[in-house]
């Protein structure tokens, strides 16, 4: 690898890429050679977000029709919606394979296809690239990391838990149906665009939820199996 990495950011103009741009902008070792977004494309970063109007970065572009070899990355962050990612990395990996992808979605968390099925709604679309995908618990699996060709950042809910719960289980030191994980998130968990709890017609989402709690799908999100993914690899 050269002495800076040519870094990608799939999906650059949703809240993860365009806090992911923020922070690759100040790593001395990285040159960011590409930024996706498909409603903005064409546009500067500059036009989305301007907080990055003094950086010279790349014009956004559309995935369709991307020339992976072309790009010549070393590095592809994808920050897609689920399910958008996992025909997008099929692709990417299959064009250029030494390109090391690091997917920001939870679309290669859970080791188990069927698992996957059962808590996104639908079957996989790259089921022998779940099943290569390193979890990406650094504190839990940082020798399998350095060598991952795909690594499945975790989420927020499963990082807070699975941090203090992982050496008190080895330990241990608690019963294990004993467990309660009581987690918050702030609003930017939501992405960009507008979701469940958000009422269609308002259009600050700071107006609709300030100072209010609202659950997070307490009976339909798969928080839980990517738990039990991490702890089984």
């Amino acid at each position: 690898m050269a002495s800076k990495a040519k870094v990608g950011v799939l999906g650059a103009s949703g809240y993860t890429g365009s806090e992911l741009v923020r922070m690759l902008l100040r790593h001395p070792k990285v040159e960011i050679t590409l930024l996706t977004a498909e409603r903005s494309a064409g546009k500067k970063m500059r036009d989305v977000f301007p907080q990055f109007s003094p950086f010279d970065l790349p014009t956004l572009v559309a995935l369709d029709g991307l020339d992976w070899v072309g790009a010549g990355l070393d590095v592809a962050f994808c920050a897609l919606p689920h399910a958008t990612t996992q025909k997008v990395i099929k692709g990417l990996l299959a064009a250029a394979p030494s390109t090391k992808v690091i997917d920001l979605s939870a679309d290669f968390r859970l080791a188990d296809t069927a698992a996957y099925a059962k808590w996104y709604g639908h079957e996989h679309h790259a089921p022998e690239l779940q099943t290569q995908a390193v979890y990406g618990l650094v504190e839990i699996h940082r020798r399998q990391l350095r060598h991952a060709k795909l690594i499945a950042n975790p989420g927020c809910y499963t990082t807070c838990a699975e941090l203090p719960l992982i050496p008190l289980i080895k330990a241990k030191a608690i019963e294990l149906d004993d467990i309660v994980v009581d987690a918050k998130s702030g609003m930017t968990g939501a992405g960009r665009a507008a979701t469940w709890w958000l009422h269609p017609r308002c259009t600050s989402a700071a107006r609709r939820i300030r100072a209010r709690i609202r659950p997070n799908w307490p009976k339909g999100r798969a928080h839980g199996p990517s738990r039990r993914s991490c702890a089984t690899r």
